[in-house]
């Protein structure tokens, strides 16, 4: 990653009033509708079609641990990518239904035909296979080749996701603790090489995640168990 950091322009974080990990999910439904006030009409609209539509799907689905309704994640993972400042309207939509085809009965074709074909790529790169570990592998390796807003949604994606277990293993202790250092070691192989590439502002948000929750998983090193 050091290398590779000289090559990286610089992207500094939007200036958004994005909530913490610890905050409630009426604090994150208000700071969205703030930020999609800001968007041209036809973006507004597309992403609360994506928006209901996802969380349709994703129903009563809860964050892993807690009873936060999914859909805050999906936001969260908009946002960041919003914040990072290199959000199109596809990627916000994408990131609203990155895991609508993995996790609930919603279909390829389903978000092709309401949201068009460059949602639908992104969608399809996101949705990892259910299977044995070869095929977990295999897909991440795939992802290394992904076009560049693909590897940026699975790098916000991830950084929220971090941020979430380590609030999850502050709030209840042991009882998570054993699963969410096996989540940060996977976390090495699975999503860290995307970043070599990525933006800087993304890099560090997704490494300073890690160093966060190692010390609560006794990893400081990031060491996989």
């Amino acid at each position: 990653m050091e290398e590779a950091a000289e090559a990286l322009s610089a992207v500094a974080p939007a200036p958004l009033a994005w909530p913490t990990v610890f905050d409630e999910p009426h604090v994150v439904e208000r700071v969205w509708g703030e930020f999609a006030a800001t968007l041209p009409d036809e973006d507004r609209r597309v992403l609360a079609r994506a928006l209901a539509f996802a969380r349709a799907r994703h129903g009563s689905q809860t964050r892993t641990g807690s009873e936060t309704p999914y859909w805050v994640h999906l936001v969260r993972v908009a946002m960041e990518v919003a914040r990072w400042g290199l959000a199109t309207r596809e990627l916000l939509v994408a990131a609203l239904l990155h895991d609508v085809v993995e996790d609930t009965d919603a279909t390829p074709n389903e978000v092709e035909a309401g949201f068009g074909p460059a949602v639908a790529e992104c969608v399809a790169w996101l949705t990892c296979p259910q299977g044995p570990e070869d095929a977990v592998r295999a897909h991440y390796e795939r992802l290394r080749q992904a076009p560049d807003g693909v590897r940026l949604l699975k790098l916000a994606d991830r950084t929220d996701n971090l941020r979430s277990i380590q609030a999850l293993v502050m709030r209840t202790g042991d009882r998570h603790r054993r699963w969410a250092g096996g989540y940060l070691g996977r976390t090495i192989w699975q999503v860290l090489p995307l970043a070599a590439r990525a933006p800087s502002v993304a890099r560090v948000d997704l490494v300073t995640a890690m160093a966060d929750l190692a010390p609560l998983v006794e990893d400081p090193g990031f060491i996989t168990s």
